[in-house]
């Protein structure tokens, strides 16, 4: 895997690249050039990626379980 580090060029021949960072949350902006066989670069592709922060819900009020003070009488069956 890559680690990409910011406003450092990365090389690869390979047209799949698997990236290590974790991205903070926020707005990052990525740059795609292609060099061809004659040395000659595209124009920039640009991305933007917003990552968001992941928002765990607090669990409610813990109720215990209902506990009867006295037996509940079973209900006849009809």
């Amino acid at each position: 895997m890559t680690q990409l580090t910011l406003n450092k060029a990365f090389d690869s021949a390979e047209p799949v690249l698997r990236v290590e960072n974790r991205l903070a949350a926020g707005r990052h902006r990525f740059s795609l050039v292609v060099i061809d066989a004659q040395g000659r670069a595209s124009e920039a592709d640009l991305l933007v990626v917003t990552v968001q922060k992941v928002l765990v819900p607090s669990p409610g009020p813990r109720i215990p379980p209902a506990t009867p003070r006295r037996p509940v009488p079973a209900r006849p069956d009809r």
